[in-house]
């Protein structure tokens, strides 16, 4: 049996020994039309048979550029965050880009200390996942044409960079009016930090389908949490005091409702028995609940693809067509919801 060789050739090398044009060669690396079928399978065995990689890194510097994509955080604790990079690094496989994460912790120095690395070490272009930040990280960026786009809503009502984003009061909405179809009355919310544009938002979807349904706002049914399952738990014992506890949960995120389910457990009431519950972004672990979690689905990895893809738009130095984007929200029924309790909670 003949041995595969071992020394790996040029793109160059490939085209001569094949008898075609460097051009051919490279429209079969890329998977591009125009080459007969012959010829395409004639030069794919010439590409495995010397172990060929295409040199990203000397295409990018051809280009000028880094070949590195940064996506910066706030943290990494959930199945949104990890969603959206999904997403990001499925269409970077695809360019050849290389990612690299960082994390702010909500911490301004952190922040700084960041950008000071940003400006001083080459990028190609730079995602945000963060909500909010205190130091002007995007106009920064963009003073030094460092192309940039924001993922989830931010807090400024308006912004001079391109931002994705999803329905989110009208998720809020559907979460409560479905709740209200149950039967639902007295329906407890546990939200994000209320000076972030989404947390409001999800709250003015929950109040605008309260409202429709001629029910009345109880503020007492509105407890303010930051998107941790430490919050379901705490809010959720501060709803279960209620002189008149809730017969539903909407909390602002499946993390929070992860832990709306482990306060509810330590109290030995029942989902959906005694207790409604409601998630929001739908993320992987959600359909692995006990019960699996009814949830909002906010398309995370299909923000993080088109994410990607706009800034690569940017780097190749194209014109966006808009300057924000907003993907659909969605109700996914599982079962963790039903009709109101018929009988007392146990506490």
């Amino acid at each position: 049996m003949a041995q595969r060789q071992s020394k790996r050739l040029t793109i160059t090398q490939i085209a001569k020994e094949a008898g075609v044009s460097t051009t051919t060669v490279s429209k079969v690396l890329n998977q591009l039309p125009g080459v007969g079928e012959q010829t395409r399978a004639r030069i794919q065995a010439m590409i495995e048979q010397h172990d060929y990689v295409q040199n990203h890194a000397a295409r990018h510097l051809r280009k000028g550029q880094s070949g590195l994509i940064d996506l910066v955080i706030m943290r990494l604790e959930g199945g949104y965050d990890i969603g959206i990079m999904k997403g990001v690094q499925e269409v970077l496989e695809e360019s050849g880009h290389r990612l690299v994460i960082s994390t702010t912790n909500e911490d301004e120095d952190i922040e700084r200390r960041w950008l000071r690395r940003i400006q001083d070490q080459a990028t190609d272009g730079v995602l945000l996942l963060l909500p909010y930040e205190r130091i002007g990280i995007a106009d920064t960026l963009m003073a030094h044409n460092i192309p940039v786009i924001a993922i989830g809503d931010r807090n400024e009502p308006t912004t001079a960079y391109p931002t994705i984003g999803s329905t989110i009061w009208l998720g809020g909405y559907t979460a409560t009016e479905y709740l209200i179809s149950l039967g639902h009355r007295r329906i407890g919310i546990i939200t994000g930090p209320l000076h972030l544009t989404t947390s409001r938002a999800r709250l003015a979807g929950y109040r605008e389908a309260l409202e429709r349904a001629n029910i009345p706002v109880d503020p007492t049914l509105i407890c303010e949490g930051n998107y941790l399952l430490g919050d379901g738990v705490q809010q959720t014992f501060a709803l279960l005091k209620h002189p008149d506890p809730p017969t539903a949960i909407f909390a602002g995120n499946d993390a929070q409702a992860a832990g709306v389910y482990q306060a509810l457990y330590q109290h030995n009431i029942r989902i959906p028995d005694l207790m409604s519950v409601i998630g929001f972004d739908d993320v992987t672990y959600a359909a692995q609940m006990s019960p699996p979690l009814t949830t909002i689905h906010q398309p995370l990895v299909e923000m993080g693809k088109m994410a990607a893809n706009l800034l690569l738009r940017l780097i190749a130095g194209q014109t966006l067509e808009s300057n924000h984007v907003e993907l659909s929200t969605s109700l996914v029924l599982r079962t963790s919801c039903a009709p109101p309790r018929q009988e007392s909670l146990p506490i």
